[in-house]
């Protein structure tokens, strides 16, 4: 389990997707809510061993000591004006005085895919294509051509695709540890290593991590801390559409000649190989990164300290890219490649003084002043080619044709500086006030706005210290009460937004290459994101600490938010950032920890997180508008989808039939025979007698039909929802404007469940997670379920469950829609295809048992533990895509589009200490 994984759930009003069941994939991390419409701005802050780092994918999850989630303004502000979105403090661990220890891991997993969709098989294709043209009478579905060619090539298979593509992947991860020292010198260090194997083929990741960790002490009021954190990571990805291209391929297509050789794309009747669109394509990312750290605590007196700190960040990544061109549309001998490069270096630093006194045994003031600076720069590089010498090798001195418009170099500097302080009061730690204020300047913003300034206060009053609780005590052992404000910011837009830019190299008149304007106007009165938060919450613990609980209630607003603005033509430019628009996230957190069992042998703990929280746009840079499938708009929640409203399907030509206001749908009667049987005439439509009102009576005024796309609708064609205009008036024309609201993809609540059972030398530990409401778009359903072309299948619902004839009663529309022009199929998004997003999760399970130190007394260990565990086991949902759970943007989140899926994971392991 990686960091992340073993975050979800963890602490309230944290929430954790990943972004791809890939190995090697990182996760969406969002701390209360988005408070930015930036997607890269959503990300809380890291800060490992007081180091700000731009993610945490590098760390192993061994050498983790600690992890703190800051949530409210106050608690956050002092690391950083770009703490708007949370702070994640992350520290690794530490020597200890005594002899050296050495401890060894070992894990091995293995890996399945969680869950498999529906598949056509040949038959199913088949009646697939015999109802693409139910007017042919060669092709109707009781009689039509089969393929009776046992032995060719083309169609004497059955590919259920996903068997292909899909595989036991798995995991090794190992890792050795060795720690000690004495009173003025401690050392950690550890390698460790992770390979994994992903479920769809081709697919891996391997990871290669170092870290050494020394404190020293020369003299009693100097102590120097080391960090030195060294990494590489290699990953194979693959292109992970070839889900949604593989299970539209006719399940009869060949995917191997005879002799074993993969049937290139050219000759593959129109639809890609799956199997070589992974083995003969290629996207390999290698990423070295390095990180050192060097701190100095210096203290004067017993209540004055300076701490100082510097630190490196070097990262250096490599992608190398290749097609095949056995992938190419035709037989030309093209194959294309890529080689990026990007080199990374940051370098940071602070120096604080610390002022810690206790004054009349019951007063405590403690201070804290300092500045701190950070610098980053990047070179990148790229160089394209085609028609490479040879498909094994992939340098790029093998092209024979360069890409002159992807053979380029880019670079990128920027830098941060503030000055902080932080002063803290407390009376008995019963009455406790903390003041938080900080100054940032950053150079992506514009010159005239390039500082902010972050102001927090909070106050505690521990209720159980008071006289009048004195009678609780037995019961009650703390209570605290708190309250914090304070103000956040956030800098996450591109570093060069507040000037207008200029690029070369990719714009070329008659083969020259010329420098051009970039399509942002550069706006130099930008500034900082301010996110005001005020944070109630309430600590209680009962029995001594055998039960606790935590509360808090917040409100979270965003202003002067990074919002692109569209600009008039007429400027010769696109768009220019601005600051205007304002979100607000409100929300409850509960946490509540027991342990209703201990005793000398056995002990549970048990641990129970709730949350939720609801957003809401304030105010927009720009008028509301459509984003693909979501309206973004002032008063609406973000992640809210826009689309046409399936009322269900006509089931006869005369059943699209309406009063002339169009409010009302009539009840066509047709005639029918002695047994009750609609009689359907020579030209396949029924007779039709009359139309009955909703109440039954005869309707005898004139007849109104919905039309789409300029064509009266008929049976088998979807009943859309005719949205009324301002007036309260129907068109009965079915277009853009009948567009509505249709559900929100952010869920209603959260929640996650927690135990831990011990009994003499065993453990067992579960945890369950929740996830309430909101909704998914299944686009990847929708994609299956619309046309393209003889050779593309559908889900086998649609073809089973899709109109066929007069009078059939179904959810699903013709299913020769190809032949319509009705857009059944076509429109951009349907509440069909907007699927409950709820699911309840059996997170993780770990079963583990411990050697008793007794039995180790004469031999070399300290400790021997050997585990089995599971990940990701079960889940409940109504959701009929791989999974409910999805990571997206701040305004566009929800769609299932064929990510990697999700893994199952099975695996043990043992621990061996020395």
């Amino acid at each position: 389990m990686n960091v992340f994984d073993a975050l979800q759930g963890a602490a309230p009003g944290m929430q954790i997707v990943s972004n791809s069941g890939a190995p090697g994939s990182s996760s969406f991390v969002s701390i209360r809510g988005a408070s930015t419409f930036s997607d890269e701005g959503v990300s809380p802050l890291y800060v490992v061993d007081g180091v700000v780092v731009d993610n945490i994918d590098d760390i192993s999850a061994n050498d983790i000591k600690q992890i703190d989630v800051m949530k409210d303004a106050a608690s956050s502000a002092i690391y950083g004006a770009r703490s708007a979105n949370g702070v994640i403090l992350i520290t690794t661990k530490s020597g200890e005085s005594g002899k050296p220890r050495i401890d060894a891991r070992y894990q091995h997993s293995f890996y399945t895919v969680a869950r498999k969709l529906p598949q056509v098989n040949a038959f199913e294709s088949r009646l697939s294509m015999a109802a693409s043209d139910l007017n042919n009478p060669s092709k109707t579905l009781e009689k039509f051509s089969a393929r009776t060619d046992s032995v060719g090539m083309q169609f004497s298979t059955n590919y259920y695709y996903q068997d292909l593509l899909f595989r036991t992947g798995g995991r090794d991860d190992a890792s050795v540890q060795i720690s000690g020292g004495s009173k003025g010198f401690k050392y950690r260090a550890s390698l460790n290593y992770i390979g994994e194997k992903g479920v769809i083929l081709e697919s891996g990741n391997d990871k290669y991590t170092a870290n050494v960790n020394v404190d020293y002490e020369p003299w009693k009021n100097i102590k120097f801390t080391t960090r030195v954190r060294l990494s590489y990571n290699k990953t194979n990805n693959i292109k992970e559409t070839v889900l949604q291209d593989a299970m539209r391929r006719d399940p009869d297509m060949i995917i191997w000649y005879p002799d074993g050789e993969l049937i290139p794309y050219y000759s593959s009747g129109g639809r890609r190989n799956p199997i070589a669109e992974l083995k003969q394509k290629l996207d390999e990312r290698s990423t070295y990164r390095g990180n050192f750290y060097q701190g100095i605590t210096w203290t004067f007196t017993p209540w004055l300290r300076l701490d100082a700190d510097i630190s490196a960040d070097y990262t250096s990544n490599r992608n190398l890219t290749f097609s095949s061109k056995y992938l190419e549309g035709s037989d030309n001998g093209k194959n294309t490649g890529a080689d990026k490069s990007q080199q990374t270096w940051k370098y940071a630093g602070e120096a604080y003084l610390n002022f810690n006194k206790t004054i009349a045994k019951d007063h405590s003031l403690s201070a804290m002043v300092g500045s701190s600076f950070e610098v980053s720069n990047q070179l990148a590089y790229n160089i394209a080619g085609s028609f490479f010498l040879s498909e094994d090798i992939h340098y790029m001195n093998l092209a024979t044709v360069k890409d002159v418009k992807n053979i380029n170099t880019t670079g990128w500097d920027e830098a941060m500086v503030g000055v902080f302080g932080r002063v803290v009061y407390s009376w008995k730690s019963r009455y406790t006030v903390t003041g938080n204020l900080r100054f940032d300047g950053s150079s992506r913003f514009g010159k005239n706005n390039r500082w902010g300034s972050f102001p927090s206060v909070s106050a505690a009053w521990r209720v159980s210290d008071e006289p009048f609780m004195r009678w609780a005590n037995n019961i009650l052992t703390d209570a605290k009460i708190r309250a914090s404000y304070g103000i956040t910011g956030n800098d996450k837009i591109g570093r060069y937004e507040s000037q207008t830019v200029y690029t070369a190299g990719s714009q070329y008149y008659n083969s020259v290459g010329g420098i051009v304007p970039a399509s942002k106007y550069g706006n130099p009165d930008l500034k900082w994101e301010q996110t005001k938060q005020t944070n109630i919450g309430v600590d209680l613990s009962f029995l001594n600490g055998r039960i606790m609980f935590v509360a808090d209630y917040y409100i979270k607003k965003t202003s002067d938010l990074l919002s692109d603005y569209n600009l008039p033509s007429t400027t010769g430019y696109d768009k220019m950032r601005v600051n205007l628009a304002s979100i607000e996230n409100k929300g409850v957190e509960l946490s509540l920890t027991a342990t209703p069992v201990r005793t000398r042998d056995f002990n549970w703990s048990t641990t129970v997180n709730w949350w939720k929280n609801d957003n809401k746009i304030l105010d927009l840079a720009r008028e509301d508008y459509i984003n693909s499938a979501w309206l973004i708009a002032a008063g609406k929640p973000a992640g809210l989808f826009y689309g046409y409203k399936n009322l269900g399907v006509y089931e006869y030509d005369a059943s699209n039939a309406w009063t002339q206001d169009y409010k009302t749908r009539l009840t066509p009667v047709f005639k029918r025979d002695n047994e009750g049987n609609v009689v359907i005439g020579l030209n396949g439509q029924p007779t039709l007698e009359k139309y009955l009102n909703p109440d039954g009576t005869e309707y005898t005024g004139k007849i109104a039909q919905m039309k789409v796309n300029g064509v009266v609708a008929g049976g088998g064609d979807v009943i859309w929802y005719n949205k009324p205009n301002e007036n309260g008036e129907l068109d009965g024309v079915i277009n853009s404007n009948d567009q509505t609201e249709l559900g929100k993809a952010n869920p209603d609540w959260f929640g996650s469940w927690g135990n831990t059972l011990t009994y003499k030398d065993f453990s067992l530990s579960f945890n369950f997670y929740v996830s309430w409401g909101g909704q998914v778009w299944n686009d990847l359903k929708r994609y299956y379920c619309s046309w393209g072309g003889n050779t593309h299948k559908q889900t086998p619902e649609y073809i089973m469950q899709g109109w066929k004839y007069p009078g059939e009663i179904t959810s699903w529309y013709a299913l020769n829609s190809k032949q319509r022009k009705t857009n059944n199929h076509s429109m951009s998004l349907s509440d069909q295809f907007l699927e409950d997003a709820t699911f309840i999760r059996l997170q993780s399970v770990r079963l583990s048992y411990s050697v008793d130190p007794k039995f180790l007394g004469k031999t070399p260990l300290r400790s021997v533990q050997a585990y089995i565990y599971g990940n990701n086991l079960l889940t409940w949902t109504n959701y009929t895509g791989y999974d409910p759970e999805l990571s997206g943007g701040v305004l566009t989140p929800g769609k299932d589009s064929s990510k990697y899926p999700r893994k199952r994971e099975f695996g043990f392991g043992f621990n061996i200490g020395f």
